[in-house]
């Protein structure tokens, strides 16, 4: 019996023991592993080293190739677009998850809208479409001013602009409706509409019907932009759309767009507004930290503004504008900016720098009752296209400061004005122009549910 237990434990240690050595071996193949991999990793890394040394030259220009041809394409041949919805701007507030969507499409319902608020719809010209966007024979569907427009060119290349619904049977002839010669066909029953919106023709008929027609706005192309003529009385332009030499000489350099969640009267009011522009717009674009931390904003740097706003006898209004980026003591970027504002929905700003002239055409459309379509097209001469580009990003950059703000205020019909507000009271009278003769129309102050 001690025998068998002796030799039991014999057993035991020795099937223990080549537990270990076979552990060991594991481990030691292990060990070579890893140093094999490592030298190799190690290998390819000296390789790539040493080819990156042996053929920096030829890297580094291969770079600044690619960068000036990136440059050159963009500046040129590739005009920039920058597009934000209303939800990509002023609700950090609300916080990241599936359902923010909604969450943000709540928070815009549950919003007070204000007290006296104005007719969203005022009277002037708006851009309905991008000329680039509008190429011979292309339709275009647009909703806008409570309207639905339909949009095309004609063969002759001229734009125009028709409301959507067909007098037969009304179906729109924005969606799948087709353009023939200067004429815009109903997809329906292929009935044809001319110039001036007359029924001309009307298949299995010899005649068209007399008095058969479509609303036709008037429209002018300028600014790269089509725009069409608003008035709620049905009244022809007040004023025209002239078309300025910067458009025609200089190179459309891109364009920047916005939906805001405003009434139009607040966007043109932003102008005016010369006392937010140190409020707003001061803290560098580069960094933040100098608004968090201001014993570091004279070392990042900051926007310095000077403004004078005035408003003319007519339909505009005029801002003249400076602007300084200071670092220490240094001004780095001098811009002299002078802005014209005509009417509710068109703005040009002239801007003049170190590094040349620019032009920024603004154009504000009212999509709904509070809610605005806003686009900047940045326009320059050939030797600074790329001032040009820059411009589109940095102004729209500047610009989502206030849109941030205007996505979640509400209309004051009678703010606490103080003193230095006074150009913005003008503002705010002047813009009853353009409203004035519809202040009755009750039909217009459209509530959003």
């Amino acid at each position: 019996m001690a025998n068998a237990e002796h030799k039991m434990a014999t057993d035991t240690n020795l099937l223990t023991f080549e537990k270990c050595h076979l552990e060991l071996s594991r481990a030691e193949f292990n060990m070579d592993a890893v140093l094999f991999y490592a030298k190799l990793i190690q290998g390819v890394f000296l390789a790539v080293l040493n080819s990156f040394i042996d053929y920096s030259f030829y890297i580094f220009l291969t770079v600044i190739l690619f960068l000036v041809f990136f440059l050159v394409y963009k500046s040129y041949l590739s005009p920039v677009l920058y597009v934000k919805e209303l939800s990509d701007i002023g609700f950090k507030h609300i916080s990241p998850g599936p359902d923010r969507a909604e969450r943000i499409a709540r928070a815009q319902k549950a919003r007070r809208l204000g007290s006296k608020i104005p007719p969203p719809y005022p009277n002037g010209w708006f851009a309905v479409a991008e000329t680039s966007q509008l190429g011979i024979g292309r339709v275009l569907s647009v909703d806008a001013l409570g309207q639905n427009l339909c949009v095309y060119r004609g063969e002759d290349g001229v734009a125009r602009c028709v409301d959507a619904y067909c007098p037969h049977l009304g179906a729109n002839l924005a969606v799948g409706g087709s353009v023939y010669g200067n004429c815009i066909e109903c997809p329906f029953h292929k009935w044809k509409f001319g110039e001036n919106g007359a029924c001309v023709s009307v298949p299995g008929i010899d005649h068209p019907p007399k008095g058969v027609s479509i609303k036709t706005w008037n429209s002018v192309e300028v600014d790269g932009a089509i725009w069409i003529w608003h008035d709620a009385e049905g009244r022809d332009p007040l004023w025209p759309m002239s078309e300025v030499e910067e458009t025609k000489t200089w190179g459309f350099r891109g364009r920047n767009e916005f939906v805001v969640s405003a009434h139009i009267q607040e966007i043109p009011e932003n102008g005016a507004d010369v006392a937010h522009l140190n409020a707003v717009h001061s803290p560098s674009l580069v960094s933040s930290l100098g608004e968090r931390y201001p014993f570091l904003l004279n070392i990042i740097g900051c926007h310095t503004w000077t403004a004078d706003w005035s408003r003319n006898e007519d339909h505009t209004a005029n801002l003249s504008l400076t602007h300084d980026y200071k670092v220490l003591k240094y001004d780095l970027f001098h811009i002299d900016a002078s802005v014209t504002q005509s009417g509710p929905g068109h703005v040009r700003l002239l801007l003049k720098t170190n590094f040349g002239p620019m032009m920024v055409s603004q154009s504000v459309t009212p999509i709904g009752p509070l809610l605005q379509k806003i686009i900047h097209r940045v326009y320059s001469p050939k030797y600074n296209a790329f001032l040009g580009i820059m411009m589109v990003y940095s102004e729209a950059y500047m610009f989502e400061r206030d849109v941030a703000i205007w996505n979640s205020k509400i209309f004051v019909g009678a703010p606490a004005y103080v003193r230095t507000d006074k150009t913005i009271r003008l503002s705010a009278h002047g813009f009853r122009n353009f409203i004035a003769n519809i202040a009755n129309h009750s039909e217009m102050l459209v509530v959003i549910l």
